[in-house]
């Protein structure tokens, strides 16, 4: 684990739980993350707030509506936790993220995609280019903001690599390079990171930390976190999937986080 993920996060496959803001006043954007936060503040390792399904300039680009709500709701969430909170800024605006972790004391981002050229799907589900990440310019606010860890997503949901023979293991060994962890995901919210990504990407950078970025489950934990080192976790979290006003459940963050205790147990026994 790198350095900055070693100080965050002493547990053996760390959880990290979204907070999800929606589109709303700025009153029940924070009073639903501190909602959900209460329900998984002693449970999780960490929290993630995101944006979720509106505010996006273009297809690489938040409003500025966007900031000033992530601002407001991120520092809520940092006040009233001592686990680690993260921001991840939809669509891929890690400009803004890395703004609003500094500002509020989060102390890392998400990014969606952090190597090669992709198609990502827009709110009415067609395919438009977006701009690839340049990697100077991330590699520039790494050095603006070093105390932010970046968990950076290869091959991610909603997108779409613009060669589709493109290399997930190519991606993934220049990811590392500019990341602290690799994220692994399905193609949709909820659906499962396939094992065979999962173990190329693990094969080809360990030691390098790689996350499950979508579609953990009580049902598939163990064979997920036996290559992975930890997991993004939002949609076994809440009963019908992630919608408005649908909040953490706490039957299912249980069943989650036991067979993540099971897990760690046993990996703990000499």
């Amino acid at each position: 684990m790198s350095s900055l993920l070693r100080t965050m996060f002493s547990v053996q496959q760390p959880i990290i739980a979204m907070i999800h803001v929606w589109e709303s006043d700025r009153p029940q954007q924070i009073e639903q993350a501190v909602e959900d936060l209460a329900r998984l503040n002693l449970y999780v390792d960490g929290v993630l707030v995101e944006n979720y399904d509106w505010g996006y300039a273009d297809a690489n680009l938040a409003t500025t509506e966007v900031m000033e709500a992530m601002t407001a709701v991120a520092r809520e969430v940092v006040q009233r936790t001592s686990i680690p909170v993260g921001i991840n800024v939809l669509p891929n605006d890690y400009e803004k993220a890395f703004r609003i972790a500094d500002d509020v004391g989060a102390r890392f981002i998400q990014i969606d995609h952090v190597t090669g050229e992709y198609l990502v799907e827009n709110l009415d589900g067609e395919y438009v280019p977006c701009r690839p990440v340049d990697e100077d310019d991330l590699l520039g606010h790494r050095d603006t903001y070093p105390r932010v860890a970046v968990l950076g997503g290869i091959h991610p949901k909603y997108y779409r690599p613009v060669d589709p023979t493109a290399s997930i293991v190519d991606a993934a060994r220049r990811a590392c390079t500019l990341v602290d962890a690799v994220v692994v995901t399905g193609s949709r919210t909820g659906e499962q990171a396939s094992i065979s990504d999962l173990l190329d990407v693990k094969q080809a950078i360990a030691p390098h930390l790689v996350f499950v970025g979508s579609g953990l489950t009580p049902q598939n934990v163990e064979e997920q976190l036996t290559i992975a080192d930890g997991a993004i976790v939002g949609s076994a979290l809440k009963k019908g999937g992630v919608a408005p006003s649908v909040q953490i459940d706490p039957d299912l963050r249980d069943a989650l986080m036991r067979e993540v205790w099971k897990i760690r147990k046993r990996t703990l026994q000499p």
